[in-house]
C-alpha cells in the first residue's frame, strides 16, 4: 500500500509516456507517484490482477491498494491532480462503459497516435 495514488503506465509505449508526462504536468502538488508497469516495484501493486490482465491497461493504484484503469479510471486520475480535477469531474459523469470503449479505441491505435506526440520531456508549468 502507498500513501498516495501511483500511476502505472507502459514505459515502452510512446503515447503512454506522453500521457504520463501530461499527468505530471497536471500534478502541481505532486500528489501522484509514477511507476512503469514492468518495474519490479510495480509487481506488488499489480498482485491482485490475473497475470494476463496485469499489462492490459495503465492503472492507478489507490492508497488502499485497489486498482482502477482503462477509460473508467481516467476521471479518478484527473481528479487526483489539482489542474485536472475539473475535467475529471466532468468525465466522471460519462458512463464507465463509454469511457472504456474510448480507451480501447485509442489503445488499438496507440502506435500510430504515438507518432503524433513528442517523445521528450515537457516543461513544467511551474518552477
Amino acid at each position: 500500500m502507498t500513501s498516495r495514488p501511483v500511476l502505472l503506465y507502459d514505459a515502452d509505449c510512446r503515447l503512454c509516456r506522453f500521457a504520463e508526462r501530461i499527468a505530471l504536468l497536471l500534478d502541481r502538488d505532486e500528489r501522484l507517484a509514477v511507476l512503469p508497469l514492468r518495474d519490479p516495484a510495480a509487481e506488488g501493486l499489480l498482485a491482485s490482477l490475473a497475470p494476463e490482465e496485469r499489462y492490459a491497461s495503465w492503472r492507478l493504484a489507490r492508497p488502499d491498494g485497489s486498482l482502477v484503469g482503462y477509460g473508467a479510471g481516467v476521471p479518478e486520475l484527473l481528479r487526483a491532480t489539482r489542474l485536472g480535477r475539473p475535467l475529471g469531474c466532468v468525465l466522471g459523469l460519462v458512463p464507465a462503459p463509454a469511457l472504456d470503449r474510448s480507451y480501447r479505441l485509442v489503445a488499438r491505435h496507440r502506435g500510430r497516435l504515438g507518432r503524433l506526440v513528442p517523445d521528450c520531456p515537457v516543461r513544467r508549468l511551474h518552477p
